[in-house]
């Protein structure tokens, strides 16, 4: 007698699920040098890109967090989280 196979596709589709990568890219906007905010990718030290405004920032911050499944952190001049965005898969 052969054995039934428990591989179903929801089971599939669960594990596929689950191998993707767990971390998700996250994107700190601060106040940085010379009255410039910048956005700092998570567990890097350099930014990504330094802006003249905040509000230009957050766009950009945006834009990049939402091709993936990313969030952003906003900062307000203190250092003080004023806001999170996510942007799930």
């Amino acid at each position: 007698m052969a054995k039934k196979s428990l591989y179903t596709k929801k089971l599939g589709d669960i594990v596929a699920r689950h191998a993707q990568p767990s971390s998700i890219g996250r994107y700190h906007v601060i106040s940085g040098e010379a009255q410039k905010w910048t956005v700092v990718s998570e567990g890097n030290i350099r930014p990504v890109k330094a802006f003249a405004t905040q509000r230009e920032a957050v766009k950009f911050a945006k834009d990049t967090a939402s091709k993936i499944t990313g969030e952003v952190i906003i900062h307000e001049r203190t250092g003080q989280i004023k806001n999170k965005i996510s942007f799930p898969l």
